[in-house]
């Protein structure tokens, strides 16, 4: 059964396309931010038309806008690999600096005049929770009031709410290909091809109303055994990124700084999950001392331009939120061809659509101001669940460790977890990655 109304949606990178958009009709259309369930044909029927429509859609907003912020902001892998020479004090021979660097952030080093590294690699997600409240069972609700089609003077509210069991995974493949176009200037092109599985159940469905004069309540929920399930897939190529990096200090020493830029190409399609809608700029600056056990550290600041997610609703007019980034960690050289690497590393997202859920006590009033709650056996929980929508700006923290090794002199394999250790944004299970380059 396919749903065509919105309630929620969950949100990955958005295209170009949707600048095209003046807004999206999920009456009509197909992409799978669309294929959210919200029971359509029990709780969007008569008594509620339009109406909810509407109403679900708000309730939708901040979670889309929430998730594709952070979609848009995945870790991708370093860049680059190779033998730096460094010269030690006193001595006129240079010494051979063999780490093979971090995994998921960059470092100032670079691939030398004319050369080339190409790598690919696979990473896998598997989302459990936005904004705290876990995707296994995620409660939703809301309530408008309006005249009765009979009394104009009689006020109706009408509630409706429903539990969603949402596995969303993502299959992400990167593309990289640096070249150097000078001995301390490099430029990468990185292109992600992405694949986005969602299934959604949706079950435990209430639908009443409270008629003021009558000081009573109507249930239209339908048995407790109804469900409604969903299933969508898409896959194809995300957001292009060119990026310019400069070395500034480093080219024998053993401390390294450099600094760089890069710029995002909206062309993943928006609407099935696959890019962000919006242009996107990011200034970084790149530390690294390089010994054995060498620091390396990365800060950063992230752009975005308007996307049509931050509100699918009406045309693109909102900034995607962006915000500082950090990493910060270290590589250490446990023999000559192997390195390993440890990372703390941070995103921000100033001013972001946010979302968060309160239990309060059914009480609407009677025409005599008294609160009614719902009589013993009506099938009605006097608790209903209400979401506040606000703009929030909070900070992801993952941990990431991973291993490079080097069998051959051109070749590089590498493999790489990583854990959001904090309970904000969108979050996902452990992520493995693995992946391979060639260096010549």
């Amino acid at each position: 059964m396919k749903a065509k109304a919105l309630l929620l949606v969950l949100l990955f990178f958005c295209a170009s396309a949707a600048y095209s958009f003046g807004q999206v009709d999920c009456l009509t259309s197909t992409k799978l931010i669309c294929q959210f369930p919200i029971s359509a044909e029990i709780l969007s029927a008569d008594t509620f038309g339009q109406v909810y429509f509407s109403k679900a859609g708000n309730v939708a907003g901040p979670i889309n806008a929430s998730i594709a912020t952070q979609l848009a902001q995945l870790p991708i892998p370093s860049a680059t690999v190779g033998v730096v020479f460094i010269q030690k004090k006193g001595s006129d021979v240079p010494t051979t600096f063999e780490n093979l660097g971090p995994v998921l952030t960059d470092r100032p080093d670079t691939v030398g005049r004319h050369h080339l590294f190409l790598g690919f690699s696979y990473q896998h997600f598997n989302f459990n929770s936005a904004d705290g409240v876990s995707l296994n069972s995620l409660p939703v609700s809301f309530s408008f009031t309006q005249p009765s089609g009979f009394d104009p003077t009689d006020l109706q509210t009408f509630y409706a709410s429903e539990s969603n069991n949402i596995a969303f995974r993502l299959n992400q493949y990167v593309g990289v290909l640096t070249f150097g176009l000078s001995k301390t200037t490099d430029v990468s092109v990185i292109v992600p091809v992405n694949s986005v599985n969602l299934a959604v159940k949706t079950s435990n469905f209430q639908a009443f109303y409270f008629d003021e004069a009558s000081s009573s309540y109507t249930n239209e929920s339908p048995g407790a055994s109804t469900s409604v399930s969903t299933t969508g897939s898409a896959s194809g190529i995300g957001d292009v990124t060119v990026s310019v990096k400069q070395l500034l200090i480093g080219g024998q020493g053993r401390p390294a700084v450099a600094a760089g830029a890069s710029f995002r190409f909206p062309s993943g399609d928006a609407l099935n999950y696959l890019g962000s809608g919006a242009v996107g700029g990011n200034a970084y600056g790149l530390f690294e001392y390089r010994r054995r056990l060498a620091p390396h550290l990365k800060l950063g600041y992230q752009w975005n331009g308007v996307s049509q997610v931050v509100n699918i609703q009406t045309a693109p007019s909102s900034r995607l939120p962006g915000g500082l980034q950090y990493a910060a960690g270290a590589d250490f050289k446990i023999a000559h061809s192997l390195t390993a690497a440890f990372d703390l590393l941070g995103n921000q997202f100033a001013n972001t659509p946010s979302f968060t859920l309160t239990n309060a006590a059914l009480c609407p009033t009677s025409k005599t101001g008294a609160c009614v709650a719902p009589q013993s056996g009506s099938g009605i929980n006097p608790d209903f669940t209400t979401q506040t929508n606000f703009a929030n700006t909070y900070s992801t923290a993952n941990v990431s460790g991973g291993l490079k090794w080097a069998p051959w002199q051109h070749l590089l394999l590498y493999a790489n977890v990583l854990k959001q250790v904090n309970n904000v944004g969108l979050r996902s299970d452990l992520v493995p990655l693995f992946g391979i380059a060639f260096k010549k």
